[in-house]
């Protein structure tokens, strides 16, 4: 992708982080020709999840939805059924992909959890202490700043 190899942060990367916190990292990116805001990435979580509600509110019809139940397991060892998945490109700075996203009818304070599969795929670095996540791309190295409030 870039020839840049490293990937740091430092104290700049903290200039407007809001302290004492322990926040997670909480972004707004372009999904699906939409502005989604409450994205919390999760390092910790094995799969992409969006909302039934929060697509519903990006126009997109469940008739896109693949039927596909599988069930999630949290932390506590609850369950919760999916609906099915979807594929949404996602754009970020010049750098348009798409990831698949298993959809859920619940109550949450996020619209979208991104886990793993999109870190990985994107080499995305996230640090909750500087509220920033970086990833390289062929234009160079990329900040995703979180929205701490």
């Amino acid at each position: 992708m870039t020839n840049e190899k490293t990937i740091t942060f430092d104290e700049v990367d903290r200039h407007d982080v809001q302290d004492p916190h322990h926040d997670g990292l909480v972004i707004t990116l372009y999904i699906a020709n939409h502005f989604v805001r409450r994205i919390h990435v999760d390092r910790g979580s094995s799969i992409n999840i969006i909302l039934l509600d929060a697509l519903k509110r990006m126009n997109i019809p469940e008739s896109e939805i693949v039927t596909r139940s599988s069930m999630l397991i949290g932390f506590s060892g609850e369950t919760k059924n999916t609906i099915g998945e979807i594929k949404l490109p996602i754009y970020i700075e010049g750098v348009n992909f798409v990831q698949c996203f298993c959809v859920i009818e619940t109550l949450s304070s996020y619209n979208v959890i991104l886990a793993r599969p999109w870190i990985h795929e994107m080499m995305s670095v996230p640090s909750i202490y500087h509220q920033r996540g970086k990833m390289p791309t062929p234009w160079g190295t990329v900040k995703i700043i979180g929205d701490q409030l």
